[in-house]
């Protein structure tokens, strides 16, 4: 089944048929309409799934598609070039996708995660895709358009790939069966490989069972097709307990808020995939709607002779992220004065960082059951700007103060935190470990340095870590920021974007792209050392810690050193394209599929020197 073995047949002639109706975006040929049934024998269609279908993965580089069906790795596991299962010509099936000038062709080995313009694509970035598509040919039935029905077989298969074949399932001998009030469904066999997110080690071959692949609704049958994006926006899902969930529609997620069918997504319940098919609250969210499905045929008063289609008609509705706006308030004074306050007179004693990383990543990771956020080393989190509703675990984090070792002014300061926080992801096979940041701030910049170490444990290979000391993390950007005086010292409100992509990146994926927003970061400088409170001040909003975050307890005699809620990063951090607001947040996929691994990292610099091999 390889991609130069099996014998094409005539794909430019096809691909130009049924190229013409996704150029179109409408009905195409709206002629008369025929008196009777149609007899049809030459029917294509052409759909890409979703724009996810096509997308970067965290792991194994991209999700695609490939002509025929596939045959079992015997485990989870990446495809390679050698296994065979990958093609892009099989029967009357085919696989293309467009370059950047907007023609189609099959893609290669090498090429399948490329995006048209030649740039592999990136998990990091909803609109970052392939868009591949398969199309059919050959498809025999009726169509009436007088009554508005029609019937059509095709034969053959495709297999949905993601991760890079970690899981895999496959769809044969399609049906479209169009009603007269202009709904339609398009059915197949599905079978496929059983996986499990939470236990990687399961592989499992599933018994084949017909599924709706796609409803379609307000069709209109043109005299040589239609083109239609199947009904996905809107649409609402019920998951077995204790699964990854659709989270309600908000103002922010509803312009990619629904899902696929429901025997669909039960079907992906088997395969680990089921969250990749409906709204999740994960960072992809934005490319998962259904794309424009296209068929074409010949009837009566129509044309076998369309023009290619225009790739951008195939891609999802982008994601927007909303920039941020912060209007702090009160006197820009650098000291805090009055008696029994903490100024400044002496440098920096104490206070705290008030920072989440990125909310998306707090969701991603805390949303799924088996995986775990905690916190040691004097870090809280926080039961403010939770990532995931109902778990504490997913707040943000509150930095303890250590040392400063310069101190001029609001705007020309370094200190140096403590703390920990821990990412542990098994079935993604991945842990994190973020500690001790240190920050620096000159005039309306700086920059944020931690310690990161990464622990990899994809499947068949020895699990490794790589661990460094004081990485730029971050850049930081105080503009349109002013400092506040209050009785607990100065605080200051700045925004975060990533500086290390390196952190990010594996087997030549990139989960993070360089000047990629994270969460805004609330600092505190006091004189005052240690954690006491304010002389004679009161509650500066402390808060308790998260469940399960490893040193949880309540801010206590500290509260004074916590920046008030009114100066902690709330709903204006970035949005992440996911349905919460959330780090620029991606609101990072409580839905990974079975063994996907997501690589996420961030650095800095720790006193005594991590251990660092690979």
């Amino acid at each position: 089944m390889s991609t130069q073995s099996i014998r094409r047949r005539g794909p430019l002639v096809r691909c130009a048929l049924v190229g013409a109706v996704l150029a179109s975006g409408v009905v195409v040929g709206a002629g008369p309409a025929s008196a009777a049934p149609v007899q049809v024998s030459d029917a294509s269609f052409a759909w890409g799934l979703s724009g996810e279908q096509g997308g970067g993965a965290f792991f194994g580089g991209c999700n695609f598609l490939s002509a025929g069906k596939a045959g079992d790795t015997g485990s989870s596991r990446l495809w390679t070039q050698s296994d065979g299962f990958y093609a892009t010509h099989d029967g009357d099936v085919s696989v293309e996708k467009p370059d950047s000038a907007g023609a189609w062709s099959e893609p290669t080995w090498a090429t399948k995660c490329q995006d048209p313009n030649g740039k592999a694509v990136s998990a990091g970035s909803t609109t970052s895709l392939t868009q591949n598509r398969v199309v059919f040919h050959n498809g025999t039935g009726t169509v009436d358009r007088s009554a508005g029905t029609a019937t059509i077989h095709w034969e053959g298969s495709f297999t949905s790939v993601f991760y890079g074949g970690l899981t895999y399932w496959s769809a044969t001998d399609p049906t479209l069966t169009v009603k007269a009030d202009g709904t339609a469904t398009l059915t197949a066999t599905a079978t496929g490989y059983g996986a499990d997110m939470n236990d990687p080690g399961k592989w499992v071959p599933l018994p084949a069972s017909t599924v709706t692949l796609a409803n379609l609704s307000h069709v209109e049958l043109g005299a040589s097709g239609f083109t239609v994006t199947p009904d996905y926006l809107g649409v609402p899902v019920s998951v077995p307990s204790g699964t990854t969930a659709q989270p309600a529609k908000s103002a922010s997620n509803e312009a990619y808020w629904g899902s696929f069918p429901q025997s669909f997504v039960d079907f992906q319940q088997l395969t680990g995939q089921s969250s990749y098919w409906f709204t999740s609250g994960g960072a992809r969210d934005a490319a998962k709607p259904a794309t424009p499905l296209s068929v074409s045929y010949t009837a009566a008063g129509g044309t076998d002779d369309p023009t290619p289609s225009d790739p951008a008609t195939t891609s999802p509705t982008p994601s927007t992220t909303a920039s941020p706006t912060h209007q702090p308030t009160g006197s820009p004074s650098a000291t805090a004065t009055g008696r029994g306050t903490c100024e400044l007179t002496d440098g920096v004693k104490g206070g705290s960082l008030t920072w989440g990383f990125k909310k998306s990543f707090r969701s991603y990771v805390g949303g799924p059951a088996g995986n775990s956020i905690t916190a040691a080393d004097g870090l809280k989190i926080l039961s403010e700007d939770l990532a995931v509703t109902g778990k504490d675990s997913t707040g943000t984090y509150r930095w303890p103060f250590e040392s400063s070792s310069a101190y001029t002014s609001s705007d020309d300061f370094t200190v140096q935190y403590g703390g920990k926080v821990t990412y542990s992801y098994p079935a993604h096979y991945f842990k994190i470990v973020i500690a001790d940041p240190r920050l620096t701030v000159h005039g309306k910049s700086g920059k944020l340095y931690a310690d990161v170490s990464l622990t990899v444990s994809a499947p068949g290979s020895t699990p490794t870590t790589d661990a460094r000391e004081d990485v730029a993390l971050a850049s930081v950007d105080l503009t349109g920021t002013v400092p506040r005086t209050s009785a607990s010292g100065i605080t200051r409100t700045m925004h975060t974007a990533i500086l290390d992509t390196k952190a990010f990146t594996f087997q030549g994926s990139s989960f993070y792209q360089k000047g990629q927003q994270l969460d805004d970061a609330t600092v505190l400088l006091s004189g005052c050392t240690g954690s006491g409170a304010a002389p004679g001040g009161g509650s500066d909003g402390g808060t308790t810690g998260g469940a399960g975050a490893g040193d949880s307890g309540g801010s206590g005699g500290d509260s004074a050193l916590v920046p008030d809620l009114k100066y902690r990063p709330g709903d204006t951090l970035a949005s992440t394209g996911t349905g919460t607001p959330v780090l620029g947040t991606s609101a990072a996929a409580a839905a990974c599929v079975a063994a996907g691994l997501a690589l996420v990292v961030v650095v800095r610099r720790r006193r005594q020197p991590a251990g660092a091999h690979r």
